[in-house]
């Protein structure tokens, strides 16, 4: 009876130890975390020492700076946390990258013009009404086109593409429809596949039978145009668009 007893009182003496040992693990952890800077959320504040509690907000306020110098993460950006010097620095960032995404002329949507300096402005305009222009010369988008910025000259010209890209897509729907999956007269070839969506940059193009491909960077402006439904032949290193028999190199990624 002496012997259980004995082990029992061992454990017992022997259990603060590892409780002790494990909680220290597990605030070397949580300081790690802390000091990283990153995960504010994630670090128990109420662990750490004075010292470390001082380390901890420096870095944060470091790691904060970081991301909002990059001028593209505006919301993520604690702006309380900056100095007036850093402020003046992190506005200069974000107007310098709203600049780039409002002069590609594509994203209107996520172009804060109010950022923009008067030439800027002006710049930013030019782009989107050329832009603008590149969808309505192709003459396969009239609902995209905002022809209200187009000149008279251009307007003939466009108003003919949208007739044109009409009789051609009218001539393909009276064709009998390949079924999917049928092998095509082009090698590695397969007809009967459309679009199911586009991203928005043209790169990544997923058809209706789940299949996901990248297209080169050099071809994207062109499959950045294309609609759902788009009739597409896929073939082992490209996709071709049989709606105006636009081609773009392509890399199936699933």
């Amino acid at each position: 009876m002496k012997q259980p007893c004995l082990l029992t009182a061992l454990i017992i003496a022997l259990l603060p130890i590892a409780v002790v040992a494990q909680s220290d693990l597990e605030k070397a952890q949580n300081l790690a975390t802390c000091l990283s800077g990153r995960y504010s959320r994630l670090c128990k504040k109420h662990w750490l020492s004075q010292e470390e509690l001082k380390k901890t907000e420096s870095a944060e306020q470091r790691e904060n700076l970081k991301t909002c110098l990059t001028g593209r993460y505006p919301t993520l950006c604690n702006k309380s946390k900056l100095s007036s010097e850093e402020l003046q620095q992190v506005i200069a960032a974000e107007k310098r990258e709203n600049f780039k995404t409002c002069i590609t002329g594509r994203y209107k949507a996520l172009c804060k013009k109010n950022l923009l300096s008067e030439d800027e402005l002006k710049q930013v305009l030019a782009a989107e009404r050329a832009e603008n222009l590149r969808t309505c010369m192709t003459g396969r988008y009239p609902t995209l086109c905002n022809h209200s910025l187009l000149t008279k000259e251009e307007l003939a010209q466009v108003q003919a593409a949208e007739k044109k890209a009409g009789e051609t897509r009218r001539q393909f729907e009276a064709r009998p429809k390949a079924v999917p999956g049928q092998r095509g007269s082009l090698s590695g070839c397969e007809s009967g596949h459309w679009v199911e969506l586009v991203s928005s940059d043209g790169q990544i193009v997923k058809l209706e039978d789940g299949s996901i491909w990248e297209v080169d960077a050099v071809d994207a402006i062109n499959s950045a145009l294309w609609l759902p439904t788009t009739e597409i032949v896929a073939c082992d290193d490209k996709l071709i668009n049989t709606d105006d028999n636009e081609t773009v190199s392509a890399t199936r990624l699933r």
